[in-house]
């Protein structure tokens, strides 16, 4: 087992599997990684006493790290056991775009397989994770771009969570990732005949393996998706533009 000491001196020891070299050059790539460094600062180190750190496994996408996955020898001040099982990815943002046509509202979401869910149809809002800039809305755009085929500057994005109070996103599943998503909105007047091609469009960056439908629901139907960010989006919107839409600020304004 190989340990290396971060900045702020935690041990960090990994177990992977492999030529040693490679697995001790993955490590450094994950502890260097902006999830592992952004982690590492937020954590209250006056609460968690964070004692080593065992690195189970790195999923590695292309050149950059994907999904770290460790576990944490971690106690609170009194010196009481922790649950230390962490699943490791970053920041991601999501999209809720909304389309008016002739008066009505519609919004677009994709179908695309869904392991994890057992479904190859999931249904769900366009969503992505950042790149390591920490551009949430520069990420949210080029995503409306390769999903949607919609090219749009980032300032003409809402950005809801700034709206509801959490700037920084909000947590997936707190008990087990750091995932955190900043959800912006979209809001275009566009004709049948736009919103038409828009339905049934088959999209997605081949080299990360995605497959990809795009279709238009009305507005109202994302309360019915089995998707809890879909879900929180839908009342963002319905919160913050729909119902007080004097008080939406574009990004950057």
């Amino acid at each position: 087992m190989t340990q290396i000491k971060t900045a702020c001196g935690i041990p960090v020891n990994h177990v992977l599997a492999g030529d040693a070299d490679k697995a001790r050059e993955i490590t450094e790539l994950a502890i260097a990684s902006r999830p592992f460094s952004d982690w590492l600062e937020k954590l209250d180190r006056a609460r968690f006493d964070v004692r080593s750190v065992t690195i189970q496994s790195v999923d590695m996408f292309g050149p950059r790290v994907g999904f770290i996955k460790f576990k944490a020898d971690v106690y609170d001040s009194n010196g009481k056991f922790l649950p230390g099982i962490v699943v490791m990815r970053g920041g991601s943002v999501a999209m809720v775009t909304v389309l008016v046509c002739e008066g009505r509202r519609y919004a677009v979401v994709v179908i695309q397989p869904r392991l994890p869910t057992a479904s190859f149809e999931f249904v769900e809002l366009p969503a992505g994770m950042l790149d390591g800039s920490g551009n949430f809305g520069g990420v949210a755009a080029k995503e409306m771009e390769e999903e949607l085929g919609l090219k749009i500057s980032e300032n003409d994005l809402i950005d809801l969570g700034e709206l509801a109070g959490f700037k920084d996103g909000a947590y997936v599943s707190p008990g087990i990732t750091d995932e955190c998503i900043r959800f912006f909105a979209y809001t275009k007047a566009v004709t049948k005949a736009e919103l038409q091609e828009l339905k049934g469009r088959t999209t997605g960056v081949i080299d990360e393996g995605e497959q990809i439908t795009v279709t238009v629901v009305p507005f109202h139907k994302l309360a019915r998706v089995a998707d809890l960010k879909t879900l929180a989006g839908y009342w963002l919107y319905k919160q913050h533009v729909t119902a007080r839409p004097r008080k939406t600020r574009r990004k950057g304004a």
